[in-house]
């Protein structure tokens, strides 16, 4: 039987969905259904009925409801402020579920407060309106009775009543809520009676009240027609997010079926017992291991302590590699007695622990870094200075004063051996490849008795020139081992002294890690590119690189992983650097800077010979008939199809012909013999990319050249300057200029301006017009001073329209008075001007010096022009004058 209502409505979220004849209660936000919380309170007095609405989403727009509602009659409402907002706590009782047909307001002007008004036209005044919808219910006496009946009539009544008292005795593994308490506390008056006010109840109290009950009534059936409001509230706490076929088994719920709904839910109870059994059984099983493994390590420590004091093996000593070499008498010494206190007491610490605890793992780990690194163990040096020089040659062409160095040290070393007498007492061999160094590790420096004059180099040069590979060569010499650290790019400090054992992954730095590696303490460390470590808000690790390099300091060098001082002073650094200027000078003054040059053309055509051209054979696995490349041929190469100062360009260049002949070879097996000449070279590499006298500028008004100094060697710029009027004047600057080189220009400038009549500028506007400066390859960065004296005669040619002759280059800082002041790089922009064929370079006077550092080779096909004042630099470039001085070499 339908009857047809129109209510009030309540808007809740899905998850709070309950079931008819169950108890409950809601929180009903302001924002939820603002017009109904005085309409709520009124309705409650008057014992009247609500309907609550479930929506998924009750704060959007289009709110979409649930075509079925709960019928409910409320039982008490309660206001509460919820996170700073008005609310309500809405207590009911599910009578039916309420089928939504349309929704709709109605005027009610005596009976309600509302907090809504709007004006009616043909109304006195202004009146409160409500949300109200439409639908029908079922009898509820009619359901209810049918309902019962059918429970009644049921063969599984036992089974019900089994699922019910399981559903109460284990309501916390099925999310059963805890926190409905005025729900539950209206459910027990209602069925037990209570008289006082009504008051909460917690779960445990529930279960009291409800094993009183059942042990009362000798028919659990009859116990569950007369509760069977409790088992519906029951089922209306069920958590959602656990059993999420909830809103299911409310959307489909038959009352002619309530069957199914029992063994829905009795399922999901068989199925969260099973798992709750099963996780229980896993957690008492991994519990009973822990407390076996306890029992276990307590034992084997009291049989330990027994064994020790009977001077016998412990159990773990029989397996542990630093238990045994504490035993040796030789090898014992390599730890020195600090380490072995810590590494004890470590031991000692985490035998105590579970072996399962993050920390037990932390100190397993650290215990077992001290225990790998080599501490004392050091290789034995080959002290034979005819073969190291071999080596050196073998690898390296030229840079005599690295060799010279290296080879200082190892005789250092024989004369050690020879002459020192304490030099014997603090080494003791190991085997014929290592032995133990006890000068190293002392606990104060004053003890050491043997000083080994350990060098530090730091080789700065071009990329290509063989600084990697002379660190290898060096090892090589001496016979010891080879590390690699490269530092571009390092910007955090722990990279360098390692991470403190506090934070999770700690490790330590790159220099103990390369110890460990090496498995010595002596071993020869290669720090690759130490020009390109950068700084930032990890910290400065060219500062943490001070104390590595220092030989006053790293004795007792700091990880922060190891918190003790680790002895660096027997190994060999190798700092490697291609620009001199971004090495930090903190670092230049513990290092000894050796730098090397670029390869002349005829030291090139020596390590191609020598080298480059047999690896490259070894390497596609050719016959040396098949690979004749002549003298003429090689330096043809090295002009025309490379442009650099190393020779790692002409190593690719000589891999391409390599592979070329190879796939002839492929192709005609009974190839013999191949010769690489100038007829074929274009062939095998196609078409030279760089010239040689025809790269000179033509000799136009407002063009000079320059020479300057990179990371990649020497280079030569053509300057252009060319003038337009304009009403604002000054200097146009292009050419991706840095600072300290638009400020040369803008020197430049105002040296000519100032000195105008001088130069023959006599007509010239300066304020109406613009002096546009230019550098070409504006893609690559340009810096520095020494480009001065260049844009001071690009501006002059420019302004007088005299050009300038294309054989001449130079370089120098200019002053506002004409002063030429020294520059740096001039070895390497000497090579610049070598392979431009240019014939005069104009040097300032300060540079003299400098001429000897550069290779005979370069400097017999330049005469290079001293001056100590621009004006010398323009009577010979503009007013033909001779040079009062020059130099030059045979």
């Amino acid at each position: 039987m339908q009857k047809k209502q129109t209510l009030n409505y309540v808007i809740v979220k899905t998850d709070e969905i309950s079931f008819p004849f169950g108890y409950s209660e809601v929180l009903i936000l302001e924002q939820d259904s603002i017009e109904l919380l005085e309409t709520t309170k009124f309705k409650f007095k008057n014992e009247d009925r609500l309907v609550i609405v479930y929506a998924e989403d009750v704060y959007t727009e289009e709110v979409k409801f649930l075509q079925r509602g709960l019928y409910i009659k409320p039982l008490d409402a309660k206001e509460v402020m919820y996170q700073g907002e008005k609310a309500l706590i809405l207590t009911f009782k599910a009578l039916h579920f309420f089928y939504i047909q349309n929704f709709s307001y109605e005027m009610n002007q005596d009976e309600i407060m509302s907090a809504n008004f709007l004006v009616d036209g043909n109304a006195k005044g202004t009146v409160g309106y409500e949300m109200v919808l439409s639908g029908h219910i079922n009898n509820v006496e009619d359901v209810k009775e049918n309902l019962m009946n059918e429970f009644r009539q049921d063969q599984n009544k036992m089974n019900f009543f089994s699922i019910f008292e399981t559903l109460v005795n284990n309501s916390n593994s099925f999310g059963i809520s805890t926190n409905n308490q005025a729900g539950t506390a209206m459910l027990f008056k209602q069925n037990y009676g209570a008289k006082d006010e009504v008051k909460p109840y917690d779960i445990e109290e529930i279960k009291a009240l409800i094993d009183s009950k059942i042990t009362q009534d000798n028919d659990p059936s009859e116990f569950l027609l007369n509760n069977f409001e409790s088992l519906m509230t029951y089922f209306g706490f069920l958590d959602l997010n656990k059993f999420p076929h909830k809103w299911h088994l409310y959307n489909s719920f038959d009352y002619g079926n309530f069957t199914r709904l029992i063994n829905e839910v009795g399922n999901f109870i068989q199925t969260a017992l099973k798992l709750e059994e099963n996780i229980t059984s896993e957690i008492s099983k991994k519990l009973n291991n822990q407390q076996k493994e306890f029992m276990l390590r307590e034992k084997r420590k009291v049989i330990d302590d027994e064994l020790a004091k009977l001077g016998k093996d412990t159990l773990q000593d029989d397996k542990d590699e630093y238990v045994k070499r504490l035993k040796n008498k030789t090898l014992k010494k390599m730890y020195p007695d600090s380490i072995k206190e810590i590494i004890r007491d470590e031991t000692k610490r985490y035998s105590e622990m579970m072996q399962a605890s993050p920390e037990a793992n932390l100190v397993k780990n650290y215990v077992e870094y001290l225990k790998k690194l080599p501490w004392r163990k050091v290789s034995k040096d080959r002290l034979d200075i005819k073969y190291a020089r071999e080596v050196l040659e073998k690898y390296h062409y030229g840079i005599k004063e690295v060799k010279e160095r290296i080879l200082e040290h190892l005789g250092v070393l024989i004369n050690a051996q020879t002459y020192n007498k304490n030099y014997k007492n603090e080494v003791v061999s190991i085997d014929e490849n290592y032995e133990i160094d006890l000068n190293l590790f002392k606990d104060k420096p004053s003890e050491k008795t043997v000083f080994n004059n350990v060098p530090i180099l730091a080789l700065v040069g071009p990329p290509g020139t063989g600084k990697t590979t002379l660190a290898k060569a060096i090892s090589e010499a001496l016979n010891k081992k080879y590390v690699k650290i490269s530092l571009g790019g390092v910007k955090d400090e722990s990279e360098i002294r390692g991470h403190r054992r506090t934070y999770v992954g700690a490790m330590p730095g790159k220099i103990v890690k390369g110890v460990a590696k090496a498995g010595v303490s002596n071993a020869v460390f290669l720090l690759d590119e130490i020009d390109k470590m950068a700084s930032d808000h990890k910290g400065d690790p060219a500062s943490a690189m001070l104390e590595v390099l220092d030989p006053e300091q790293n004795a007792q060098f700091q990880d922060h992983y190891l918190e003790q001082e680790y002895d660096l002073s027997k190994i060999i650094f190798i700092a490697t650097a291609n620009y001199f200027q971004n090495i930090p000078e903190a670092l230049i003054d513990r290092v000894e800077v050796i730098e090397l040059d670029p390869y002349t053309l005829n030291e090139k055509v020596q390590i191609a010979q020598k080298h480059l051209i047999p690896k490259v054979i070894n390497e596609v696995y050719l016959d040396e008939k098949l690979f004749n490349i002549s003298e003429e041929t090689l330096r043809f190469i090295i002009n025309r199809y490379t442009r650099e100062a190393g020779v790692r360009g002409l190593k690719r260049i000589l891999d391409k012909i390599a592979r070329k002949i190879v796939i002839k070879r492929v192709l005609e097996p009974d190839l013999k013999s191949f010769d690489i000449s100038l007829n074929n070279l274009e062939e095998l590499l196609g078409v030279a990319p760089y010239k040689t006298d025809e790269d000179k500028h033509d000799e136009i008004p407002g063009i000079a050249t320059g020479l300057a100094y990179s990371t990649h060697g020497g280079s030569d710029l053509e300057i252009e300057v060319n003038v337009f009027k304009s009403e604002k004047g000054g200097i146009q600057l292009t050419g991706s200029l840095k600072d300290v080189m638009k400020e040369s220009a803008q020197i430049a400038l105002t040296y000519v301006r100032s000195n105008a009549k001088y130069f023959g500028i006599h007509s010239f506007d300066f304020d109406k017009h613009t002096i546009h400066i230019h550098v070409p390859e504006g893609a690559t960065p340009k810096d520095g001073p020494s480009a001065g004296v260049t844009f001071t005669t690009a501006i002059i040619s420019a302004l007088t329209r005299l050009p300038v002759p294309n054989n001449y280059a130079m370089t120098g800082e200019i002053t506002l008075q004409g002063k030429v002041l020294p520059i740096g790089g001039l070895k390497e922009k000497s090579f610049a001007a070598y392979w431009k064929k240019i014939k005069y370079v104009f040097i300032p006077h300060a540079n003299i010096d400098n001429l000897q550092k550069i290779p005979d080779e370069i400097k017999r096909e330049i005469t290079y022009i001293p001056v100590k004042r621009y004006d010398e630099i323009f009577q010979i470039l503009f007013r033909d004058q001779k040079p009062e001085n020059t130099i030059t070499f045979s």
